[in-house]
């Protein structure tokens, strides 16, 4: 697989992965370019893939998690005045 594919393959995953846990879509292709953009230029692809994977197993774990452990989280996130949009 080209790097190219391969690239935009990550971007896509971290794309999905961040705009499921912010529901922001300018948050999320923000930062999808990071492992577009070191892909493309063909530099510390170790990070991009990780970079891509963090994102898609946060989002898997925030899936997972139960319905107290969400409440909790955005119970204590609101307190400092951010708005989680999560599901």
């Amino acid at each position: 697989m080209s790097n190219f594919v391969k690239s935009v393959v990550m971007t896509l995953i971290a794309f999905f992965s961040v705009n499921y846990l912010t529901g922001n879509l300018e948050m999320s292709a923000a930062l999808a370019s990071i492992p577009l953009v070191l892909g493309l230029v063909g530099v510390m692809h170790n990070l991009a893939y990780s970079f891509a994977a963090l994102c898609l197993v946060c989002a898997v774990a925030w899936f997972i998690a139960p319905l107290e452990t969400k409440t909790a989280v955005r119970t204590e996130v609101q307190k400092t005045g951010i708005t989680l949009t999560a599901r």
